[in-house]
């Protein structure tokens, strides 16, 4: 697996940066060899290096008190300080550790052990920026290998992965389990990445694949596919065999959740031009966000930008509530018209029924479980629903004094919503559904 160039930054006499330089390069680094603290300064404020070599002894001042200076100033993870010291009084040296140097070294120096001595500080501070969890770059060398993408002229793909629904596995198995789900996805990215390929873990289950662009769908499903085989093994068989996990929210709201997936974002160097690494990770995020919303395990890539250019489209929200208390009809109807839904009422199964088949069908659709209909009660009209290819999509917000919540759940309702509800809890399920519904049309543009 590919990692970013280290930078090194050399502040000495010219002479002698020359020379340390031409050493230093030969390690692979990107070197920087700069004559004073002035330019040095010029410098760290967009270089951002890896580890800096500096004399203590420099015509202008004391470098010990400029390793003091970059530790007061720069933020983390500040560069290494390795101190290039003449003196070899113990005592010397001691105070340059004082001062702020991470190592003192002799000045000059055998040119074999100053490349050994860097090479190890590069490697334990890779270490220390890679995360704990699965050993994988962190969000510092991430930004790097970002930057140099940037500035590069190789063409690259970045696809931003994440696990859906991790927090409600947390819940239900504890986080010590959703941690070796985690660890298993990095074990997944890091088998396919090829040498040329950079693979990073940003937090939590955020992580990030840069490679090429030729290369980026045929990776995102093998990536999908292969945690898809995985992740089944992290399931009692019980919960495998039922297919969702239930999610406990405010107001004793509970909502079926899928079983836990993957979504993946992906944008490329070839398709737009990104002004810094930040922008780069908000826009693959973006399209993994919409990615998120349709179920299982999904890619979405910002080439799709083309199928839908210019197009525009305007959408009110349609409900319908079967609901056969009159006066709780009216103020649902009342409530969630003030929010600019299209809402329409019913009380009958039947008739519930013929509106959801209707075109446009509605958005979402808010049933009582014990309706006067005989012919059909809400949990059979739920069903119903659920079983027809063309209305499965409806959002089924299932209202019952039923204090069974897997009753609804196992009836096909996606949210369970116990008698009497909270009405600021139902509107933040249907606001929820909303940005959902918003982000998947966004998608599909």
């Amino acid at each position: 697996m590919m990692l970013p160039t280290p930078v090194i930054l050399i502040i000495h006499q010219p002479r002698q940066a020359a020379d340390y330089a031409s050493i230093l390069e030969k390690t692979g680094a990107k070197v920087h060899a700069v004559a004073s603290f002035e330019e040095a300064n010029e410098l760290l404020s967009f270089l951002h290096p890896d580890l800096v070599l500096l004399a203590a002894n420099m015509p202008e001042g004391d470098g010990r008190l400029y390793c003091q200076q970059i530790r007061a100033t720069l933020v983390q993870p500040r560069p290494v300080l390795v101190l290039l010291h003449a003196s070899d009084d113990v005592n010397e040296r001691i105070r340059s550790f004082r001062y702020g140097a991470d190592d003192v070294l002799g000045d000059p120096i055998d040119k074999n052990e100053l490349a050994i001595r860097v090479l190890a500080h590069l490697r334990r501070r890779q270490e220390e920026l890679s995360s704990p969890l699965t050993q994988l770059p962190g969000p510092n060398m991430i930004r790097r290998m970002l930057e140099q993408c940037l500035v590069s002229d190789r063409i690259w793909s970045a696809l931003s992965i994440d696990l859906n629904n991790l927090r409600v596995y947390n819940e239900a198995y504890g986080d010590l389990a959703g941690d070796q789900l985690i660890k298993a996805l990095g074990a997944i990215l890091l088998g396919l990445a090829a040498d040329s390929d950079f693979v990073g873990h940003l937090e939590a289950d955020d992580f990030l694949f840069i490679t090429s662009p030729e290369k980026r769908e045929d990776l995102a499903e093998k990536i999908c596919r292969q945690f898809e085989q995985v992740s089944k093994r992290f399931y009692p068989p019980e919960d495998i065999e039922r297919g969702y996990l239930v999610a406990t929210g405010h107001g004793g709201i509970r909502r079926r959740v899928p079983l836990i997936s993957l979504s993946i974002g992906i944008v490329s160097s070839t398709t737009r031009r990104f002004q810094s690494y930040v922008d780069v990770l908000t826009t693959s995020r973006d399209y993994r966000y919409a990615a998120k919303q349709h179920p299982g395990s999904r890619w979405l890539g910002d080439h799709r930008q083309a199928l839908g250019a210019g197009r525009k489209e305007t959408h009110r929200t349609r409900i319908l509530v079967v609901e056969p208390d009159g006066a709780m009809a009216c103020l649902l109807q009342e409530n969630l018209a003030l929010e600019g839904y299209a809402v329409q009422v019913t009380s009958s199964a039947g008739d519930a029924l013929s509106i959801a088949r209707g075109k446009p069908h509605p958005d979402l659709i808010l049933l009582e479980s014990n309706l006067a209909d005989r012919r059909m009660d809400g949990w059979e009209l739920c069903r119903a629903l659920k079983e027809d290819r063309e209305l499965k999509s409806i959002w089924v917000v299932m209202a019952t004094a039923d204090p069974d919540q897997l009753a609804a759940l196992e009836a096909g309702a996606d949210v369970y919503l116990p008698k009497p509800f909270d009405m600021n809890a139902l509107l933040s399920e249907v606001k929820l559904y909303l940005r959902s519904r918003t982000r998947v049309a966004g998608a599909d543009l």
